[in-house]
């Protein structure tokens, strides 16, 4: 039985290393030959350079040719913890737009656009057709790098599509915030916020002035929040306020005084509420349950639905979970 298992054992590890060796690796880095321009983005979207920019940068611009202009860069987020992640082990390069008026030289007037992804990412809820906030806990930034030479990827013209099924004037909004002030422990990658307390100098309540663009009015806004409380021996409570109208309370249990005991407890709320207006004014509202008591929050996130407008905004990020499944939709802007 013994022999059995260290057979097993072996052949398992064969199988890993075996997998491993089929992995296909870059033959060099893309960065191993070259000059290489790194420049970089706080948050996602488009983001437009031109001759100036590449100028500070140090490019040779005088009769440069647009097609040899390539942005690398595989965006901001955090890597993958898990073992079985996606990986990339060089940087891609990107496809870009250029507006060189068909000549085939950048000059004069003459940009590029491209899309890049900030450090902060937002993953997809399929169950709650939300979406779920991941700040990047080591960088704010999201870094990509510009070469000259050869012939650059560019956006490719997407066929025009005829007869929609359904036609889509409004999408699914979301809003996040979340600072990151205090670690509990002094270790570790949670972090905390914002702080509640009854001492001097503390406060109980806080608010958060957010502002929705193109908010349909009225329409249902929900409120997800991770709070954080120690409140020895009795449970607290955080009451949340939209627009100075009540729209719920989140309870949170007690902390015990034991030296093994939790330092905080921490729990995720959901409240709804609705609003006339674009300008959403949150409070909370801290109930300590003990002398001493802190709570914190960690992060709120606000889901709702806005018109598809450009009025107002300089950049328009937009999604829709009520047309997922359509066979063909229209997405109309104003």
């Amino acid at each position: 039985m013994k022999h059995r298992r260290i057979i097993i054992f072996c052949l398992c590890l064969f199988s890993v290393f075996f997998s491993k060796a089929q992995r296909v690796y870059s033959p060099n880095s893309a960065l191993a030959s070259g000059s290489w321009y790194k420049i970089s983005v706080a948050a996602s979207g488009i983001y437009k350079i031109d001759i100036p920019f590449l100028n500070t940068l140090g490019i040779n611009t005088n009769g440069l040719a647009s097609s040899s202009i390539r942005l690398y860069g595989n965006g901001g987020q955090m890597l993958s913890e898990a073992n079985a992640g996606l990986w990339q082990d060089d940087l891609k390069e990107n496809a870009i737009q250029v507006v060189d008026g068909g000549d085939g030289i950048l000059n004069g007037a003459d940009y590029l656009v491209f899309y890049a992804q900030g450090p902060d990412i937002w993953a997809k809820d399929s169950v709650n057709q939300r979406f779920s906030h991941q700040k990047n806990l080591y960088a704010d930034k999201a870094y990509y790098f510009i070469t000259i030479g050869g012939n650059g990827k560019r956006v490719a013209a997407a066929p025009l599509l005829t007869a929609p099924s359904i036609t889509i004037n409004s999408f699914s909004e979301r809003i996040y915030h979340e600072f990151d002030a205090v670690n509990f422990l002094g270790s570790g990658k949670e972090w905390y916020g914002e702080e509640f307390a009854n001492a001097p100098g503390k406060l109980l309540s806080r608010q958060f002035s957010i502002s929705i663009p193109n908010y349909i009015s009225n329409t249902p806004i929900l409120i997800q929040s991770r709070l954080a409380s120690r409140s020895v021996g009795n449970n607290s409570r955080f009451e949340i306020a939209i627009n100075d109208q009540p729209a719920g309370q989140i309870n949170i249990s007690a902390t015990g005084s034991g030296l093994y005991d939790l330092f905080a407890r921490e729990v995720d709320g959901v409240v709804t509420a609705s609003s006339a207006q674009n300008n959403i004014n949150i409070r909370y509202t801290y109930t300590p349950g003990s002398f001493n008591a802190q709570g914190w929050l960690n992060w709120f996130e606000l889901f709702t639905r806005s018109a598809l407008s450009l009025n107002g905004v300089s950049q328009l990020h937009f999604r829709d979970w009520q047309s997922v499944g359509s066979n063909n939709g229209e997405f109309i802007i104003r």
